[in-house]
């Protein structure tokens, strides 16, 4: 497909061009109808969660598991990188760089 169009526009034949593009980016109510229905079913997007393993003593190693929630993601962020005064130095030093660049 990418070759014809290629050629089409090589060659300046617009009118070709436009023919045969807007024939193959059609939609049909068949897949109007399709899309409906795959529409209706859809599943909300999966949350991956990272469990963390923990080491209670030399012999004790066991996996932390996190719900699948935006809370379980935030906790599994909170135990893999403990709240401490050098990483806020270094998050309020990253934010105050960019937060003119950023809209929030």
């Amino acid at each position: 497909m990418l070759i014809i169009i290629q050629t089409y526009k090589s060659s300046g034949a617009y009118e070709r061009a436009k023919k045969w593009y807007d024939e193959y980016s059609e939609v049909s109510d068949f897949f109007l109808q399709i899309r409906k229905i795959v529409l209706a079913k859809k599943k909300p997007r999966r949350l991956d969660g990272n469990n963390n393993l923990v080491k209670y003593n030399e012999s004790c190693i066991e996996p932390r598991v996190y719900p699948e929630t935006h809370e379980g993601v935030i906790l599994s962020y909170g135990d893999r990188y403990p709240f401490n005064k050098a990483l806020y130095k270094q998050v309020t030093g990253i934010w105050n760089e960019h937060k003119l660049d950023l809209k929030v």
